[in-house]
């Protein structure tokens, strides 16, 4: 089974006393995992995140790419005051911060040209600011770019869309495992992002074009009798919805992104347990030879002790003989 579980612990600040009484532990466990390019669960950090972008927007950043390096460096020391984390995770979590931001201020945004209101955390200068900025000939063309590129029809497929809503993909998935009892294979994460609640139906053609040929193919694996063997049957399932939705397109496969890392991430794992196992077993073999010639060179000196002390009995008595003839 794959485990999509990173161990970056990341613990608010306002909890850590509690962690100290046992018999609140377990109530009050409010740990946060990084799962690959997410937190886990993500509603607290990216919460704070949303909160530290509203309480220190002091200029007309249309991007998160537009904000400043030091600001953003600025924003992130606000997050670190939030929650803590181990030192060997800073890297993990500094670039997660990043990503999050990046979506969570593109989201914000979204829902604020949707309504076309000044938020009250948008000072109306700046918000003039932003206004003028949207409505650039640039920022049309490159949204306009950005659109056509999400419709675009790729391997056939049809545009994408989802259901899933502001839930991360993580987040579906652990709701599934929990449900299913098991890791979800990627058709049925499919399914359960790409298709309406009310009815069950698909929310685009490339979901359910995905879904239909996804079972053709793994019909033909099966006839084949490919992946019988328990341990192979979940890679299996990944690499057959990676051939029926065309592969990696701009260096992702479709309604894959977060289980490939996991897989990746898996059997770089594996390999890792693998060298440290053949380099502890390197380092015993090692140790028993410069034991065992330890051992040869003790009883080489042994020996030699041995023969000294026999020489020196025999030399008395062959003496004495002579002095008797």
């Amino acid at each position: 089974m794959l485990h999509h579980t990173i161990p970056h612990h990341l613990i608010s600040l306002q909890q850590l006393d509690l962690r100290q009484q046992p018999d609140l532990r377990q109530q009050l466990d409010l740990r946060q995992q990084l799962q690959q390019s997410r937190f886990y669960p993500s509603k607290q950090p990216t919460h704070k995140i949303r909160d530290i972008i509203r309480s220190k927007f002091d200029a007309p950043y249309v991007s998160w790419k537009k904000v400043p390096k030091e600001v953003r460096e600025m924003w992130f020391r606000e997050f670190e005051k939030e929650f803590c984390w181990l030192p060997q995770h800073n890297d993990k979590i500094r670039k997660n911060f990043e990503k999050r931001g990046s979506t969570r201020m593109r989201d914000m945004f979204t829902d604020i040209r949707k309504h076309g209101k000044r938020p009250l955390w948008i000072g109306e200068d700046i918000w003039a600011e932003l206004n003028t900025a949207w409505g650039s000939e640039e920022y049309i063309r490159r949204r306009d770019q950005n659109r056509q590129n999400r419709a675009s029809d790729v391997g056939g497929l049809g545009s994408s869309l989802h259901t899933g809503g502001s839930v991360p993909y993580t987040e579906h998935m652990c709701r599934l495992k929990e449900t299913l009892g098991r890791e979800p294979t990627p058709v049925e994460l499919n399914s359960r992002t790409h298709k309406r609640q009310e009815d069950q139906q698909w929310i685009d053609e490339r979901a359910r074009k995905a879904h239909e040929k996804y079972t053709r193919l793994r019909e033909t694996h099966v006839v084949a009798g490919e992946g019988s063997s328990g341990g192979s049957v979940e890679f299996s399932e990944y690499r057959i919805w990676s051939q029926a939705v065309g592969g990696k397109q701009h260096g992702r496969v479709y309604g894959l992104a977060q289980q490939i890392s996991a897989l990746q991430a898996e059997l770089e794992q594996v390999r890792k347990s693998k060298a440290d196992w053949q380099a502890q077993l390197q380092a015993q073999v090692q140790m028993q030879m410069l034991m065992q010639e330890q051992q040869n060179q003790l009883l080489d000196e042994m020996r030699r002790m041995r023969e000294q002390m026999s020489g020196k009995e025999t030399a008395p008595a062959e003496e004495e003989s002579t002095n008797s003839e």
